[in-house]
């Protein structure tokens, strides 16, 4: 079975980094912030079924995996909840997109990535409302636009172009603009200045210590949300 465990850690600090800024934002934990964290790790890990499948020629066994996944995480959240789960409805589109775009477009398709990262996201707001109950648009858009960088900032690092780099810039400032649009504070946006210098000077490390980068901004990031409160 352990050819069934996501190995992408990065995927996994983005989903853990939200988690608990969901947490932090509910300012409590619980049971059902607890069980919450089981079923969106198993939506995370699902994608390794998803994957096998894709590549197995739609072999059965990952197909089986991949429904027992969903429908545990799913009745792990309607238990937390109860009815109060419909009201997450409108984020399955998410993972529906995200599904298609990787089947039709390719993992590695910018707007599969976005997606992906957007998914990621998703456990902000779905932690916060298995604490509180309440659904927080504006927490999951702050969490998703800060993270959604880092999609740039891989393809300025990869491919150097210019169009990546004006790219880069013009999101960050999309992300400040919308941040103030949303009345979430500027100062958690601190970390993307790597993404600017990067953008400007193109120096050079190995993607290694990118996953490292990302992984100290991301946490960064998350004290500055929770100093801010």
């Amino acid at each position: 079975m352990t050819q069934y465990i996501l190995q992408e850690y990065g995927a996994w600090s983005v989903m853990v980094i939200s988690y608990a800024a969901g947490i932090l934002s509910a300012g409590r934990m619980s049971a059902g912030g607890a069980l919450s964290l089981i079923a969106l790790a198993l939506l995370i890990n699902s994608k390794q079924a998803f994957t096998k499948w894709l590549r197995g020629h739609h072999a059965l066994a990952p197909l089986i995996i991949l429904i027992m996944q969903i429908l545990l995480a799913s009745a792990l959240l309607i238990a937390v909840s109860g009815a109060d789960t419909v009201k997450l409805l409108p984020y399955l589109l998410l993972p529906a997109v995200y599904f298609l775009l990787f089947r039709f477009a390719g993992e590695h398709y910018f707007a599969t990535e976005a997606c992906g990262f957007a998914l990621l996201a998703l456990s902000a707001p779905i932690a916060k409302f298995a604490v509180t109950g309440i659904v927080d648009n504006n927490l999951y858009l702050s969490v998703a636009i800060f993270f959604l960088a880092g999609v740039f900032r891989v393809r300025v690092q990869t491919r150097k172009g210019m169009l990546e780099r004006i790219s880069m810039v013009l999101y960050v400032m999309f992300a400040v603009f919308a941040y103030r649009l949303m009345g979430t504070p500027l100062i958690a946006l601190l970390p993307l200045i790597d993404n600017l210098i990067l953008s400007l000077t193109l120096y050079s490390v190995k993607l290694k210590t990118t996953g490292w980068i990302e992984l100290s901004k991301g946490i960064t990031f998350l004290l500055l949300m929770q100093l801010l409160k």
